[in-house]
This record gives C-alpha cells, sequence and structure tokens, in this order.
C-alpha cells in the first residue's frame, strides 16, 4: 500500500498554488482561503481604492454665484478665500477628501497660516467642523448639513445633481450657518475595472458595488461598469452589516477594499481580499492580499483556487486508484518485490506532477 501518495494529495496542492500565486504578486494566507473562494458566488467591491484609483481630486468649486472647473487657469478671489477657510478645516483630518483639498491648496498657493484653527471635530461618514479664525466652518455631506441646520441652497443643489448624473462626487460648504458651496470631487476608474467586472459576470459570478456615496453617483459609476448591483449611502460601520446581510441569505462572499473603514467587513466575509496599496489594517485584515495592487489579480485568484481544488481531488483519485489496483494484485501474489518497489513512488511522482499543473494558470494565452 501506499499512504504517501493520499498524503501528498492536499499539502502539495496547496505548497504549489500558494508559492505560484507568490510569485505573481498574490498572498494566499493559508489553503483554507483557496477553499473558501472556490465557492465565492458573490463580490463584493469598494468603491474608492479598489474600483478607482484612489487618488481623489477637487474637479469643481461651486459658490451660489461664482463657477470654477478643473482646467481653468485663474482660480476666483472668491472660490480662492473660500477654500483657505476649508482647507484650515480639513488641515487635521486624514481623510482622502482632506488630502485632496491639500493638494488643491499647494496647487493654487492658497495662504493658510495666517488662519488658526480651533474646536476640530470629525464625524466619519458625515464630515469635519471647525472655528476658522472666529468663523464656524462645516465641510461635508447634505446629511451633515442637515444635522447642523443648514438650509440647503436650490443652485448648488441642482449642481450637486448633475456631479451625481456624471458619477462625480459631490461634498458641501457652510461657512457661519449659510450653505456656501458645493466642491466636486472625481476619482478616476481603474483601466482594468471594466474588464473585471465583466470576466466575473461572465463566469456567472455576482458582483456588488458598496459605496458611501450618494446612490446617484454610485449608479453612475456602476453603469459605466457595465451595471451591477448598488449598495449605496453606506457609513463606514455598516459596510460589516451589509457584507452579513449577504451571508444570512446564503451566499458565499468575497470583498475586496483597500481602507481601514474596509478592515471589519474583510475579516466577515468569506475570503477578504485587500489591495497591496491599501492601509496596514486592510492588508492584516484580509485574506489574500495584490501586492502589485492591479485589479486583474482577482481573477487569477478566483482562477487559482478552483484550479488548485480540482487538483486536490485528481490527486486523491489517483491515490485511491493505485491502491484499489495494486493491493488486490499483491494480495494475489501476482506483484513482485522489485515491482512494488518501483510502482510505489510512481504514484507520488503522479500526485507532485499533477500538482505542478497548476501552473497553467498564470500561462500566457498564445496570440
Amino acid at each position: 500500500t501506499c499512504p504517501c501518495a493520499f498524503g501528498l494529495a492536499t499539502p502539495m496542492s496547496i505548497a504549489v498554488a500558494s508559492g505560484l500565486g507568490a510569485r505573481n504578486g498574490i498572498l494566499v494566507r493559508n489553503g483554507e482561503t483557496l477553499e473558501a473562494l472556490s465557492a465565492v458566488e458573490h463580490f463584493v467591491f469598494d468603491k474608492t481604492g479598489t474600483l478607482t484609483e484612489g487618488r481623489i481630486s477637487v474637479s469643481s468649486v461651486v459658490t451660489t454665484d461664482c463657477p470654477w472647473q478643473s482646467g481653468a487657469e485663474a482660480l476666483p478671489d472668491e472660490i480662492a478665500e473660500l477654500m483657505q477657510y476649508v482647507q484650515a478645516a480639513e488641515m487635521q483630518s486624514e481623510h482622502p477628501i482632506a488630502q485632496a483639498i491639500g493638494r488643491f491648496a499647494d496647487d493654487f498657493d492658497l495662504n493658510r497660516n495666517s488662519l488658526s484653527v480651533e474646536g476640530f471635530r470629525s464625524v466619519p461618514g458625515f464630515g469635519i467642523s471647525a472655528q476658522v479664525s472666529g468663523r464656524s466652518v462645516l465641510v461635508g455631506t447634505p446629511a451633515w448639513m442637515q444635522r447642523n441646520g443648514i438650509e440647503s441652497q436650490s443652485v448648488l443643489e441642482q449642481h450637486a445633481a448633475s456631479l451625481d448624473d456624471n458619477g462625480i462626487g459631490s461634498i458641501r460648504c457652510a461657512i457661519d450657518g449659510r450653505e456656501i458651496a458645493v466642491l466636486g470631487i472625481e476619482d478616476s476608474l481603474r483601466e482594468e475595472s471594466e474588464k473585471v467586472i465583466a470576466a466575473l459576470k461572465a463566469e456567472g459570478m455576482k458582483v456588488t458595488l458598496l459605496s458611501g456615496d450618494r446612490r446617484q453617483t454610485a449608479e453612475a459609476v456602476a453603469h459605466r461598469l457595465g451595471g451591477m448591483e448598488v449598495i449605496a449611502e453606506v457609513l463606514p460601520e455598516d459596510k460589516d452589516r451589509v457584507i452579513a446581510d449577504l451571508q444570512a441569505r446564503g451566499k458565499r462572499v468575497a470583498m475586496e477594499g483597500d481602507g481601514v473603514n474596509d478592515a471589519p467587513a474583510l475579516v466577515r466575509a468569506d475570503v477578504g481580499i485587500a489591495l497591496g496599496s491599501g492601509t496596514d489594517v486592510s492588508i492584516a485584515s484580509a485574506d489574500i492580499v495584490l501586492m502589485s495592487s492591479e485589479l486583474e489579480k482577482v481573477l487569477l485568484a478566483s482562477k487559482l483556487s478552483r484550479r488548485t481544488l480540482r487538483a486536490i481531488r485528481q490527486n486523491i483519485g489517483i491515490s485511491i486508484s493505485y491502491n484499489l489496483i495494486m493491493v488486490p494484485l499483491a494480495m494475489s501474489a501476482l506483484v513482485t518485490p522489485l515491482v512494488a518497489a518501483i510502482t510505489m513512488p510512481i504514484s507520488s511522482l503522479l500526485v507532485i506532477g499533477n500538482a505542478a499543473r497548476i501552473r497553467t494558470v498564470f500561462r500566457k494565452p498564445r496570440r
């Protein structure tokens, strides 16, 4: 008998798959991750930083009577003064939008050192508030404005709706209790996003876009990617609940994200996938890390998991078949010790060779 082949069937396949994955920028936590990923039928993608480049920029600033669009050389005095207050308030925030506003201020060389900031407050998913040189500054979502008793301006509401229709996010700015501007916040899609979504849908996978943006903005982005289910206006702490709700429906879920707010959802999902360019917390929480931050590696990881499970089943079949054939022959005295000594390692070599065939997942197709 040869228990060696049977004992090698699973660990050899997992070792080969993990090694090949690592060589191609796909770090897999353990063998159970590959098994879980092979059964996944629902992929959930965080929008910002996953389907998009994650480098947010301020594309427009519109006040009640003065518009500015990206590409315009001059910055009107009214908007320059406004952005000085906004940037001063955002300086203590680590949010990507705050960083985008900081880059905007640097591009136009806005003087921020003369403004004093007191009473800074940040509420995740809503916005920030602060006292800047004695003036009350609020920057955030429409819900944040309502929460602070700020009345919406119809002109600014119309502009925000126009941005939503084009898949561009927006935030509101209020000074001294009055809403005075809407900032267009744009983040370009990754080049491979549409291809990845299309490939997953072609394989029969359910795909969902998860975002904290307004529904109109998220749906516009989903339309540009070929269409998918949209779960929008989700607060950071609710992403974990969204994944739990999907699992409660009997779905096997893989979550792709890159931010601190995605970490609980990555842990909750059957398989958490983080981009290597993401935060340390998201990487530590994930089961799979894509080191090169190429979204196409999600497809490779999925194919690798299914190919590994198939190799394991084949290896078990090889080892069982060997014993079903050779043991009765040996019991019938039809196998000499020399033949047994030759055939026994052959079964192990067959298992090893079959596991090595997993590398075909990474073979580039011929033209």
